[in-house]
């Protein structure tokens, strides 16, 4: 019992050491590759653009594609409206009026309906604005 335990013991060094010697050459040759050939970083040109030039460049882009765009106060008020119709039960032929409807108001409202609120700030943003639109309304 003795022996077969010292014999583990020895297999359990040897396997160690070999382990740490073979962990120690990739090592030295990882760093021998990296000095033999030393990477030059390539400087590319970036283009900064400001969000207020990609907001007006999406703006521009968004009228040449779809014409002239309601302001963001008349898309919430469409939008709501045809919310609150689908809300209540329509008939077939009401829905298809309305579907017309909101394919119009999506084409006069893509950059509304295209807007950034990705972040917590930006949605917050967004429905506070949404809010006033909807207040100023019922005034």
């Amino acid at each position: 019992m003795k022996f077969t335990y010292s014999i583990f013991i020895f297999w359990v060094i040897c396997f160690s050491c070999t382990e740490k010697k073979s962990k120690t050459n990739s090592t030295s040759t990882e760093k021998q590759l990296v000095k033999k050939d030393s990477v030059k970083p390539e400087i590319k040109e970036i283009k900064i653009i400001s969000k207020k030039n990609e907001k007006t460049e999406n703006h521009n882009k968004i009228i040449e594609k779809f014409g002239e765009q309601w302001d963001f106060c008349k898309c919430v008020l469409a939008n709501d409206s045809i919310n609150s119709a689908f809300e209540k039960t329509v008939t077939d032929a009401e829905t298809n009026r309305l579907m017309k409807r909101w394919e119009h108001v999506e084409v006069k409202c893509k950059e509304f309906l295209t807007s950034e609120n990705k972040t917590p700030e930006q949605r917050i943003e967004h429905e506070l604005k949404v809010k006033k639109c909807l207040k100023n309304a019922a005034k």
